[in-house]
Formats: structure tokens, sequence, C-alpha cells
């Protein structure tokens, strides 16, 4: 795999991976000395990057086959897979969930390549079969080229990036991004409060969220019955939101439910990086 990262580092080395530590710690509630949440976090960073910001935007863009329910459903069920994946090769490398980070260091670069792989392989095998039916072939098309091409380029940056300054620093990033970029999906430790203020927000017709006078609550059509269950759509947006019939998971982005995500918080005043 190619590195097409185009990186420019622009402080040292040292500097970035302890600023990378506080932005997990402080600002997304991750404890980055832990390798189970830094490497379930790193999956939803890896997915925003090889697979939803990709030529799957334009397929999701304008009049393309990817509706917005489709790609909450579509995004978390790849982010679950791609966490699979992750979590059984933590397993055959010899780690568990509460293995410290300090552990990769151990690694080398081989086994991050592995890893890059074995993801990049899932991510753009035509036979896979997504949440809204069809497979990766049927939706990709004569696009599926440049979509295999973008997740080279991108699994190949974060190979490269373990090769250059270790697998810690390249996971540590990824999942950074995934809790920066990404706070209102499914995987990230905002996601179960962002679900139960939805759920709340869904019978207070006098919430802001819904605009001064509730018209965005007003346009919005008859809750489906997967919606109007209140207990089950909670347990599956936690759980496999994936399985929301289209319908429903349509309703839901439409009711803005990623809007309700609140700032992520500044890094304490204090903080002292090295320089």
């Amino acid at each position: 795999m190619r590195d097409v990262s185009g990186v420019r580092e622009e402080i040292s080395p040292q500097r970035e991976a302890a600023l990378l530590e506080a932005m997990l710690r402080y600002q997304i509630s991750v404890d980055p000395s832990q390798v189970g949440s830094v490497l379930d976090l790193a999956a939803v960073g890896i997915v925003n990057s090889a697979w939803r910001n990709s030529p799957v935007e334009d397929w999701h863009a304008g009049d393309g086959p990817l509706t917005d329910g489709d790609m909450l459903r579509v995004n978390a069920h790849t982010t679950w897979r791609v966490r699979e994946v992750m979590r059984r090769w933590r397993a055959e490398v010899g780690l568990t969930a509460r293995s410290p980070m300090a552990t990769m260091d151990g690694l080398n670069a081989d086994h991050i390549e592995w890893l890059a792989v074995r993801i990049f392989r899932w991510l753009v095998n035509p036979s896979r079969r997504l949440p809204t039916g069809g497979t990766l072939a049927d939706l990709a098309g004569a696009d599926l080229d440049e979509l295999t091409e973008h997740v080279d380029g991108t699994l190949g940056g974060f190979a490269a990036t373990a090769e250059r300054r270790g697998p810690r620093f390249a996971l540590h990033r990824a999942a950074a991004h995934g809790g920066l970029a990404c706070p209102h999906w499914w995987g990230t430790p905002t996601w179960p409060a962002l679900v139960r203020t939805f759920v709340q927000v869904l019978d207070d017709p006098g919430h802001s969220h819904w605009g001064p006078d509730g018209s965005l609550r007003r346009r919005l059509r008859r809750a489906p019955p997967q919606v109007a269950d209140r207990v089950g759509l909670r347990r599956l947006l936690l759980t496999w939101p994936w399985d929301l019939e289209p319908v429903a998971a349509q309703w839901i982005v439409n009711a803005g439910i990623g809007y309700l995500r609140t700032p992520l918080p500044p890094l304490p005043d204090d903080l002292v990086l090295p320089p």
C-alpha cells in the first residue's frame, strides 16, 4: 500500500503524541492508555477516512442511491465490522482490551500492515453485503475501482504512519480523528448520550431543538412503528442501528438526531505539553 497522507509535521513528534493523548482523554473521554477503547474508536476514524470520505459521498449526494437514512445504517454497520476485524487482530497479537497501549510498542510495522490489509480487503470486497440489501458491487458499479484506490491510499497512509511513528501513535491518531470528526456516530463515547437526548426530545415538542415555534417537529411525518416504540428505538440505536427499517432510519435523520450532539470540551488550561 502507498502512503498518500501528505501530512506535514509542524510540531515536534513528542508534542504531537502528547497532544493526541490529551485530546483523547479530555475532549473525547477515552483512556489513551488502554488498548480496547483506543482500538474501538480508531475503527470509527478509519471508517470515516477510508469509507465515508470517499466516492461513497458521491453515491449519497444529490440523486445518488444512498439516502441519509441509508448512510446512518451503512456507516454504523461498517464501523461495527471494522471494529470486529480490529478486535480479532488484537487477540491474535496477544493483547486484550485492558492491555496498556504501551504494549503496542512491542509490535512492528508488519503487524499494522497486516491489520490494514485485512480492513482493506473487507472494505472493498465486491461481495460484501450492505444493510441496505445489495452488495458493494451493486452499489458501486463502475466506481468500484475508484473506491478501491481511495481505500488503498487511506489505509496505506495509516500503515506508513505506524512504520514511521510507531503503532501506538498511528492508532492514537486514528482514534482522535474518529472522536473529533464523528461525535454523532455509533461507536463513539458520545453516541449513548446523544441517543438518550434524542429519545427524550422526541416527547418534548417544546424543546428548542424543534425551533422557536416547533415547526421542525410539525413538518415530520407520523413516526414509523420503530420510532414510536421508544424503548425499542433506544435499544436499536445503541446496539445495532443498521437493523432499523429504511423509513425509520430516514425519519430519525430528518428529525435531526445529529444536531443534538454537544460541543466537545476544551483542553484544560493548565495542560502541559512537551516542547
